[in-house]
């Protein structure tokens, strides 16, 4: 799965979202730091340069996804397997994603 910020539109998207071994962040495009920020605040409780720690909730909330059993199902299998890494936040209940940059 990876998380579109699309600097063009302000949009944010999902590309891939069966593949919960490929979980990252993508900005595309040149993205002001003001337009970067307001776009990863509707997916992460925080972020810097180089991670975003998602909301699991606006995941399990994602319009045409949420009422998907597999998305729901796929997300938990996600969260349960990383969870050894130190990738989940409980207390934010966020899941840390790698932040790619694509022209």
């Amino acid at each position: 799965m990876i998380i579109r910020i699309i600097g063009s539109s302000r949009s944010v998207q999902i590309d891939e979202p069966a593949n919960f071994r490929a979980f990252s962040v993508r900005i595309e495009g040149l993205v002001a730091p003001d337009v970067r920020a307001e776009l990863l605040g509707r997916i992460a409780v925080s972020s810097d340069l180089e991670h975003a720690w998602i909301s699991e909730k606006t995941l399990r909330e994602w319009p045409l996804l949420q009422v998907e059993t597999w998305w729901q199902d796929g997300l938990s299998a996600m969260i349960a397997a990383v969870q050894k890494y130190g990738w989940i936040d409980h207390a934010n209940q966020s899941i840390r994603a790698h932040i790619e940059y694509a022209p």
